[in-house]
């Protein structure tokens, strides 16, 4: 999120745009030994927050729960968001593969409502589980997002469009928009900043039935549409 400085005018003087980046992890564990310790402190967090929610967890409690020592954990996670913060990832990364890999095992009958439903439904779970890790952390890194989206701060990561360019190729004879790569766009966009924009300023939709259904309608009304756009009276 950009944080607000204490004088806006010398701010703007400078044409200086403080950007607050979410905790991320001091580095990457390399050999066995060291992801395994990694996925066991992982492991107890989750546990942890699972069962008692996010005040609960602390190094202290932490390296108790895991039979790590404190100094390791702060080796790779210098913050219990950064420790989060790399749970989440794994999750989205463990979420995009299912998604993308369900959307091509529908049944031959399925249809493109099928899998848009399958996306949004996939893509809004993942963010109602963020809130439930960290409710903080879920709007600083959503922010953050954003901020990579509109170019204004550079992405470690840039996640693939692997569920709208699976989308189009499994139900490519149901789409009528002409323009395949507009369409995907399109698609790819409300996938992510749609679904962003619920969390972050009405994160009750994330969990009510009808949303994705809603979101589904609308992107499969709009691909599968053959008529001209009405003209302006």
């Amino acid at each position: 999120m950009i944080k607000p400085t204490p004088n806006k005018k010398n701010a703007a003087d400078d044409g200086v745009l403080q950007v607050e980046i979410p905790a991320q992890p001091r580095k990457e564990p390399r050999q066995a030994r060291s992801i395994a310790l990694v996925n066991a402190v992982k492991q107890t967090a989750l546990q942890i927050i699972d069962s008692e929610g996010r005040e609960a967890l602390n190094a202290v409690r932490l390296s108790e729960d895991s039979g790590v020592a404190i100094s390791s954990i702060y080796e790779y996670f210098p913050t219990m968001e950064a420790l989060i913060a790399a749970i989440f990832d794994d999750y989205r990364t463990e979420a995009h593969a299912e998604l993308f890999a369900s959307i091509i095992a529908l049944p031959p009958e399925a249809t493109l409502y099928d899998g848009l439903l399958l996306a949004f439904r996939v893509v809004l779970a993942s963010h109602y589980r963020k809130t439930l890790l960290d409710p903080v952390f879920s709007v600083r890194s959503t922010h953050y997002d954003e901020l990579v989206r509109l170019d204004v701060v550079k992405a470690k990561q840039l996640w693939p469009a692997t569920a709208s360019s699976a989308l189009m190729k499994r139900f490519a004879n149901e789409i009528s928009v002409k323009n395949r790569e507009k369409a995907e766009f399109l698609v790819y966009q409300t996938l992510s900043v749609l679904t962003r924009a619920i969390l972050l300023e009405k994160p009750a939709y994330l969990t009510d039935a009808d949303t994705p259904k809603l979101m589904a309608r609308m992107l499969h009304g709009m691909l599968t549409d053959p008529g001209e756009l009405p003209r302006p009276s």
